[in-house]
C-alpha cells in the first residue's frame, strides 16, 4: 500500500524527521528519502542495531535497572445476587427431554371456569375500617411494644415510650406524605410549605425520632430467616390477605421492592425490565383486579422454610421455579376452579402436568424453548421470517396439555390446560409498512392469557402511584414502607367490589387514602393538635371520600351537612368538643320535617349542629346513640 505523507501532513521542514504510515500486511517497503537528522558526534545506529551490540551484562545491568513493571490486579467484581441454584436451566431441559415425544394436532376443550361474583355487603364500611382488615390492631400492638424494646435495647437509660395510638398516627403521616410528596422530610414543617396536616398531627423531632427508632421485631431472636426484621409484619399481612375471596383467575409473578442501598448484602436482586431493578423480590399470587392474596419472600436456599406450606420430599427436588407455584397455589381455597396465569421463568411442561394431576389446578403461560419438550413446531427462526405473515400459528397436544406458538411482533410460545386455540379472533395491530392498522388471527389462549395475566402489574402500578416516601440505610424500612402501600391498595380493592357489588360508584384512590390518614392522624390526639382547622375542608362534590358518609363537611348556606360515619360518631378517642359557631343552623338529632330547632353549638369532629340546653342535651344523646 503506497501513501503520499504530504497530503495527510501537510508541507513539513526538511529540518524535521518525517514518517510514513503503512499497513502491516504490506510486504514491499515504501520509498521514502532518508530522514535528516543532527549531527550528534557519534554514528547513529538504527534500535534493533543498538539492541544487536549490547553485551549479555550489559543487559543484565539494564534489567535490574529498569523499574519493575506493575502488574493489573484483576479484582473480583462484587456481586449482589443471591445464590440461586446453578443448574436451574440445566434441570428444566432434563426433565423436558423425559416429556413424552407422541405429539398430535388437537386441540382442548374444557368448561368455562365459574364467574366470580362478590357478595353484596349489607352496608359499605369506611376506608379506615377496610385498612385495618390488613394492618390490623395485633400488627400496631406489636410494632408499639417492639419499638419501646428497641429503645431499651439501645439505652437502658432512655425514657423514650410509644403506644399504638402514636403509631396510627405516625402511619397516618406517611399515608399523606405519599400523596402530598415534598423533597425532604423537613420540608412539611417549614414555614415556607407547611402542611397543617402533618404538622398539627407530631412535632418534627418526635416524627423522626420516632422514625428512628420505629422496629418489629426482636433482634435478641435473631434464627435463619434472613427476612426476620419485618417477617411479623408479613406473616399478619398474609394471614388477612388470605381471608379474602379470590377471583377464580390468579396470576403469579415477581414484585420488586426498590432498594439501592448495600446494607442489606446479597439479598437485593436485579431484575432490568422491573421499574425498581434494584431491590428485595418478591413472588406474590394476585386475583384478576391486582388483590394480593399471598407473598413468597425470596432469600436464596432458605426461600421456603418460613412458609407455611412445606413441599413434600418428591417435590422438594423440582426446580425452584416450579417450587415456586407449587406453594402459591396450595394456599388457595378451590384449585379445582381455578386457573393460574404465570410468564415464562415458571412455566413447564412437568409443572403444568402436576398441578392438573395432582391439584386439579388449569394453568396457562408462556414457556420457554428448552422447557416444552419437542413439540413439532415450526422453529422460532423460520417463524420471524418476513415471509411468515403475522398471525401465524401452530399447535400440538401432548397427554392433553397443549403447546401453542403464534407469531405477533415477536414469536410467542403458550402452554395451557385451559383453553384452546378455537374460537379464533381477530386483533388490531399497526403495520410499519403500510402506516395503518391491521386485524390479524389470533387465538383463544392467547387472548385469554393477555386479559387475565395483568394481577401483578395492576398491583404494582396502584403502589407506585402513592409512594410512601421511606428512604432510610435500614434495608427492612423500604419493606415496612411497602406493606403499608400494599395494605392501602388491597383495601381499595376491596371497598371496589362492594361497591361494584351495590352498583355504587367508587371513590378515587387518593381520596380513600386521604380518609385513612386522617382518620389514622386523629388517634390519640388532643383538640388542639388536629381536630380544629384553620382551612375549610372540600365539599362532597371535590371529595368523594363524602358519598360513604365519612367525610365530614362544614356547615353553610346552599349546602347540605353530610351526616358522619357511625365509626366516626361513636369513636370517643376522637375527643368530640362541642365548639361555638358563627351562626345557628338546624340540629342534626332533633328537628324533623315538621320541627326545625337550630343550634349554634358545632361537634369539633363530625361538624354537625347540635342542642346544648337545660332541658336537653342532643350533643350527649347524638354521639351515644345506637
Amino acid at each position: 500500500m503506497s501513501f503520499h505523507e504530504r497530503l495527510f501532513y501537510g508541507e513539513q521542514s526538511t529540518s524535521r524527521s518525517r514518517y510514513v504510515c503503512v499497513s502491516e500486511d504490506s510486504d514491499s517497503e515504501p520509498e521514502v528519502d532518508e530522514p535528516e537528522l543532527l549531527d550528534s558526534g557519534d554514528e547513529y545506529l538504527p534500535p534493533d542495531a543498538q539492541d544487536a551490540e549490547m553485551s549479555s551484562d550489559d543487559e543484565e545491568e539494564e534489567r535490574k535497572e529498569r523499574p519493575a513493571k506493575k502488574q493489573k490486579v484483576m479484582r473480583k467484581k462484587k456481586t449482589f445476587r443471591i445464590e440461586e441454584y446453578p443448574d436451574e436451566e440445566e434441570i428444566h431441559e432434563n426433565i423436558a427431554l423425559q416429556v413424552s415425544s407422541e405429539w398430535t394436532v388437537d386441540d382442548i376443550e374444557n368448561d368455562p371456569l365459574p364467574a366470580y361474583e362478590h357478595e353484596k355487603p349489607l352496608a359499605i364500611r369506611s376506608p379506615y375500617e377496610y385498612f385495618r382488615m390488613f394492618v390490623t390492631p395485633a400488627m400496631i400492638d406489636n410494632i408499639a411494644y417492639q419499638t419501646n424494646l428497641y429503645a431499651r435495647q439501645k439505652d437502658v437509660n432512655s425514657t423514650f415510650s410509644t403506644d399504638s395510638e402514636e403509631i396510627l398516627r405516625f402511619i397516618g403521616i406517611l399515608l399523606f406524605m405519599g400523596i402530598a410528596s415534598l423533597p425532604s422530610l423537613e420540608d412539611y414543617w417549614k414555614a415556607a410549605f407547611r402542611i397543617p396536616q402533618v404538622v398539627d398531627s407530631m412535632a418534627s423531632k418526635r416524627f423522626k425520632y420516632l422514625r428512628s427508632h420505629i422496629h418489629f421485631n426482636d433482634n435478641t431472636k435473631k434464627d435463619n430467616d434472613r427476612f426476620y426484621k419485618v417477617r411479623p409484619l408479613y406473616t399478619e399481612l398474609t394471614n388477612a390477605c388470605l381471608k379474602i375471596p379470590a377471583t377464580p383467575k390468579q396470576s403469579i409473578d415477581e414484585v420488586m421492592v426498590g432498594f439501592k442501598g448495600k446494607t442489606a448484602g446479597n439479598l437485593r436482586q436485579y431484575i432490568k425490565t422491573k421499574p425498581d431493578k434494584w431491590g428485595f423480590k418478591l413472588f406474590c399470587r394476585a386475583s384478576q383486579d391486582g388483590l394480593i392474596h399471598d407473598i413468597l419472600m425470596y432469600q436464596g436456599t432458605t426461600t421456603f422454610d418460613t412458609h407455611p406450606i412445606q413441599l413434600p420430599q418428591e417435590e422438594s427436588k423440582l426446580p425452584i421455579s416450579t417450587k415456586i407455584v407449587l406453594v402459591l397455589a396450595q394456599t388457595m381455597n378451590k384449585t379445582n376452579t381455578s386457573a393460574i396465569y404465570a410468564d415464562n421463568f415458571f412455566s413447564s411442561i412437568p409443572l403444568v402436568k402436576l398441578l392438573r394431576d395432582k391439584y386439579n389446578c388449569r394453568y396457562t403461560g408462556t414457556v420457554r424453548d428448552n422447557r416444552c419438550g419437542k413439540p413439532h413446531l415450526v422453529p422460532i427462526k423460520q417463524m420471524e421470517r418476513n415471509s411468515v405473515v403475522r398471525g401465524n400459528f401452530c399447535f400440538n397436544n401432548n397427554d392433553g396439555v397443549l403447546v401453542v406458538r403464534w407469531k405477533d411482533t415477536k414469536v410467542v410460545t403458550l402452554v395451557t390446560t385451559d383453553i384452546g386455540v378455537e374460537p379464533l379472533s381477530l386483533v388490531d395491530r399497526y403495520n410499519k409498512g403500510t402506516k395503518r392498522k391491521e386485524q390479524i388471527s389470533c387465538p383463544a389462549v392467547i387472548k385469554n392469557y393477555n386479559a387475565n395475566m395483568g394481577g401483578i402489574d395492576k398491583s404494582n402500578m396502584l403502589v407506585h402511584l402513592y409512594k410512601t416516601p421511606m428512604k432510610s440505610k435500614r434495608w427492612y424500612m423500604r419493606l415496612f414502607a411497602y406493606i403499608l402501600d400494599l395494605a392501602v391498595v388491597n383495601a381499595w380493592l376491596l371497598y371496589c367490589r362492594d361497591s361494584r357489588a351495590i352498583k355504587q360508584k367508587c371513590m378515587q384512590l387518593k381520596y380513600f387514602r386521604n380518609c385513612i390518614s386522617e382518620i389514622a392522624r386523629s388517634k390519640g390526639q388532643n383538640l388542639r393538635g388536629s381536630i380544629l382547622r384553620t382551612t375549610p375542608r372540600p365539599s362532597p362534590t371535590n371529595s368523594p371520600c363524602t358519598s360513604n358518609g365519612v367525610g365530614i363537611v362544614k356547615p353553610g348556606r346552599g349546602k347540605r351537612t353530610e351526616m358522619p360515619d357511625d365509626s366516626v360518631r361513636k369513636d370517643i378517642s376522637l375527643m368530640h368538643f362541642p365548639m361555638a359557631g358563627q351562626r345557628p343552623f338546624t340540629c342534626k338529632y332533633c328537628s324533623n320535617s315538621k320541627k326545625t330547632v337550630t343550634s349554634s353549638f358545632v361537634c369539633s369532629v363530625c361538624k354537625v349542629n347540635l342542642c346544648i340546653k337545660t332541658d336537653r342535651n342532643c350533643f350527649l344523646d347524638f354521639h351515644l346513640a345506637i
